[in-house]
């Protein structure tokens, strides 16, 4: 299992985890985010969800009320587009920048392994960890520490899980992945950014036809 890899800090998980609920409809426009609630739903202190709701608050998801935490705002396909057409940017330079930084990869490949065997079981925790883990082995040996802490801000998990089956999704990932390894085996940072392109391209689809169900959905 990959309990021992080191993934987000606890803001930037439960502020995964908010995104998620957001964009999926579960919390929708309106809903409050009470800290103490949510402090215990995470089974973290306030402190890191205080921290988790004013990231979410810089990127326009959460409005935040004083004292009483956060109420969540609309989200629009624009949203949505401006914040995967920034992840595409940073995180195919990443990518092209780990293929000429990298030394080791042994790390990343381990992580990859464990990807199968979670989607082989079908444990979406595990499979979100790998996934989470994959990205940030790029981010780090892309030796830019101002582009790392900007791709964490914007990190937003397995959103996509919405719309696609967990194992479907997660097997494509995987696919692209093993590609992404490959090109930076090579080190092809050309190959390796188109191949960030269309994953990161491919989750922002399965992300706006999941906005529009959603609606759809409600509307019915």
């Amino acid at each position: 299992m990959l309990k021992q890899i080191i993934v987000l800090p606890i803001r930037e998980r439960v502020a995964s985890e908010l995104r998620n609920a957001i964009f999926s409809g579960k919390f929708g426009p309106g809903y409050e985010l009470r800290q103490d609630y949510l402090a215990k739903k995470f089974g973290v202190s306030r402190m890191p969800v205080r921290e988790a709701l004013h990231i979410l608050s810089g990127e326009g998801i959460v409005e935040l009320r004083t004292n009483k935490g956060a109420i969540v705002k609309e989200i629009s396909k624009d949203f949505v587009r401006e914040h995967f057409e920034l992840r595409l940017i940073l995180e195919c330079e990443a990518i092209a920048k780990a293929c000429i930084h990298v030394k080791d990869i042994s790390e990343l490949e381990y992580i990859h392994a464990q990807q199968k065997q979670a989607i082989d079981a079908l444990d979406v925790e595990e499979i979100s960890m790998c996934n989470q883990a994959f990205h940030m082995f790029i981010w780090k040996n892309a030796n830019n520490k101002k582009m790392e802490m900007m791709l964490e801000n914007l990190w937003n998990g397995l959103s996509t899980g919405i719309v696609v089956a967990p194992r479907i999704h997660a097997t494509e990932s995987y696919q692209e992945h093993s590609q992404m390894i490959d090109a930076i085996k090579d080190r092809n940072p050309e190959l390796a950014r188109d191949i960030m392109k269309k994953h990161i391209t491919r989750s922002m689809g399965n992300m706006l036809m999941g906005i529009s169900d959603h609606k759809n959905s409600l509307e019915d």
